[in-house]
């Protein structure tokens, strides 16, 4: 890729065109471009600011984008067949600019398909998988054809009728010593292949989770991943066999091309079963090598990466409504002038929250992303730190996923009418977090991941275990108590520690007690509760990641105000909704909570009223990403309104033909 390409921010006040958004750019207390680079920027960070920039430009300098209509005017074969066109520009572009970087590659793809790369779980999933779980043999073979895109593939796993719960897929490996060969088959309707994205219509090849049957069917060996053909590289015609193709439309028809695939007796080859930690040899003898925990880590770096992207679609989301608020003026002021929606302090209530959640987003994802490369990505790899690795990634997944889609929903009330609109690009971010709460983990049973960890560190810590001193949950067993009043930042960190702190005990003493017979029972009664434990954990997680990154900024002088006051919001937003605990557990009063939350929080609005813009800016999104008539960074809001507007097909008439039909046919009758 070449390095001499622009690396400035996309866009600079002067492109600014409505005065009000001007004014409040120019009001700005702090640079944007230093936050910028100080949150995202640096060759070795994970978002590598400067070379994402090089990457978009890149990726939108190519002519298809001026070709087509806004995705929301095409019918739904039209937008599956422009993706797909897309996406394989997208592939041939990269190849050219010799974007080989698969972080890079990532964006690029991303960038260039208006964030639909259709063959995303192909890069992903698909490569890591077999990069994680193939023989050094398997890999010769597959890899450069899969990397070469010669062949494109999916991650089958969930069932019609199983999802969380992989123990009970039923989706079938029979081996067979005669042919040497696996006999696949879905024996049920429940065991259908169901939700897979890029399944329906686009790839032609699956790793399948099935469970497998050696050397007969009465031999149960678990699961194991199969690497299947499902469609004929030439004419991409399904093979014998082989059922498949798309599911029910999704909310607001958006393409991931999600599939269904049956199989009845097809058969793959016996070292087209995933060799690399276990094998089976010609006279159908199961073998286990290596440490099975290669695979539990691998779908750990897919869950890892998700917490970014949902910081970034939040980010996106905060962005576009306070542009737009920044933009609208509605109601009159006692000078009989209109007043702009970002001065009233119920619309600072909805949207400077959600801009202090996306900033503790971002860090918190920093601070696991840092683990999962210490823990998986050093010369040995610390599988003792699994667990904490996955208890944290779980939780935190689950965390941001919900609270990214409620706020963006939030920030699509705060733009009123036209946020609904598809033009506003938040419903469409609302949708796509919509549909995060349940991919990759439901929500609900991702927390009870997290607290089942936290238990048995609690039992461990009952056993005199070891616990690594620099773990996330090292305060748990802290003897320090909780401050009385909140005089520095720290003091809220501690509050959150001790809460979290107190409720784990409770519930462990609880279920120590409990009556109930078997640990199912046990867990299940107080499932609730479970649920509840892990939300505060993360919460002291994200809040402490996030008070690292406030001390990083006490360096800076021009913004690191503005990053403190940033996260006394994120703390007391998050404090006051779960007053409940607080008080309960005596940490606060209600006097203080009500302090907090009725004169502290809002003059934190006022105080930060002058920088929401500069905030929002420091993300530097491009107006193709946001693809949004109220977010676009020159503030030309109704002028890009009436542009999509008059796009729209319908409006090729000037009188549609069923009105000239009824005329017709009424005055025939006349």
């Amino acid at each position: 890729m070449v390095d001499t390409q622009d690396q400035s921010p996309f866009y600079r006040i002067t492109d600014t065109k409505n005065p009000d958004l001007l004014h409040e750019r120019q009001s700005a207390t702090f640079d944007v471009e230093q936050l910028t680079q100080f949150i995202f920027g640096g060759p070795s960070g994970y978002f590598n600011i400067n070379r994402r920039r090089q990457i978009t430009r890149l990726a939108y300098t190519h002519p298809i984008h001026k070709t087509h209509l806004p995705l929301e005017y095409l019918d739904a074969d039209e937008h599956y067949s422009l993706l797909i066109r897309k996406s394989f520009i997208a592939i041939k572009e990269a190849q050219r600019f010799n974007i080989t970087d698969n972080k890079q590659l990532g964006w690029f793809l991303s960038v260039f398909s208006n964030g639909r790369f259709m063959f995303g779980l192909h890069t992903s999933m698909f490569i890591k998988t077999l990069e994680t779980m193939a023989s050094n043999e398997q890999k010769e073979k597959f890899l450069p054809l899969a990397r070469s895109f010669q062949i494109i593939g999916t991650y089958v796993q969930t069932e019609l009728g199983h999802g969380s719960n992989i123990q009970r897929l039923e989706t079938e490996a029979i081996f067979d010593c005669t042919t040497d060969t696996f006999i696949l088959n879905t024996p049920t309707l429940t065991a259908t292949k169901f939700w897979p994205g890029s399944l329906g219509r686009s790839v032609n090849y699956v790793l399948l989770m099935a469970q497998l049957y050696t050397p007969d069917r009465n031999h149960p060996c678990g699961l194991q991943m199969f690497f299947v053909q499902i469609r004929d590289l030439n004419t991409h015609e399904p093979l014998p066999g082989v059922e498949v193709g798309e599911i029910s439309t999704r909310f607001a028809h958006e393409i991931a091309d999600n599939g269904y695939l049956r199989l009845t007796n097809v058969r793959i080859p016996r070292n087209h079963m995933l060799m690399k930690l276990a094998y089976v040899d010609e006279q159908g003898n199961f073998h286990r090598l290596g440490d099975p925990r290669l695979l539990y880590g691998a779908m750990l770096a897919t869950r890892v990466s998700l917490c970014a992207f949902f910081s970034i679609l939040l980010a996106r989301a905060a962005t576009i409504a306070i542009r737009y608020s920044a933009v609208r003026r509605q109601g009159l002021n006692p000078s009989g002038k209109e007043t702009l929606v970002l001065d009233y302090p119920l619309q600072q209530e909805k949207l400077v929250p959600c801009i202090a959640t996306t900033y503790a987003f971002f860090y918190s994802f920093m601070k696991l992303e840092n683990l999962r490369v210490q823990i998986l990505e050093s010369d040995i790899i610390l599988f003792e730190q699994l667990p904490e690795l996955h208890a944290i990634s779980s939780g935190l997944k689950a965390y941001t996923s919900t609270i990214a889609e409620r706020f963006s929903q939030i920030c699509r009330v705060a733009c009123g009418g036209h946020g609904f609109l598809v033009a506003s690009g938040i419903k469409t971010i609302n949708n796509m977090l919509d549909a995060a709460c349940s991919y990759e983990g439901d929500s609900v049973v991702l927390f009870q991941q997290t607290a089942r960890y936290l238990l048995k560190v609690m039992q461990q810590a009952d056993d005199d275990n070891d616990i690594n001193m620099e773990s996330s949950i090292t305060y748990l067993f802290s003897t320090i108590s909780a401050p009385a009043t909140i005089v520095n930042l720290d003091d809220y960190c501690r509050l959150f520690e001790c809460r979290s702190q107190l409720l784990l005990k409770s519930i462990s003493n609880q279920l120590i007690e409990s009556s109930s017979s078997t640990s199912y029972d046990k867990l299940s009664k107080n499932s609730i509760e479970l649920v509840h434990i892990a939300k505060a954990y993360v919460e002291t997680f994200i809040l402490r990641a996030f008070y690292d990154g406030v001390r990083k900024a006490a360096e800076h002088q021009s913004f690191a105000l503005v990053f403190e006051q940033l996260f006394h919001v994120f703390a007391i937003h998050t404090l006051r909704n779960q007053a409940t605990d607080f008080i309960r557990l005596k940490l606060l009063t209600a006097e203080q909570i009500y302090q907090l939350e009725t004169y502290t929080l809002p003059d934190l609005y006022t105080r930060l009223r002058p920088n929401l813009v500069a905030l929002v800016d420091t993300f530097d999104f491009h107006d193709n990403e946001l693809n949004s008539c109220l977010g676009c960074y020159d503030g030309q809001v109704y002028e890009a309104l009436m542009e999509r507007a008059r796009l729209n097909p319908s409006n090729r008439y000037k009188v549609h033909p069923v009105w000239t039909s009824i005329k017709q046919n009424t005055m025939s009758k006349l």
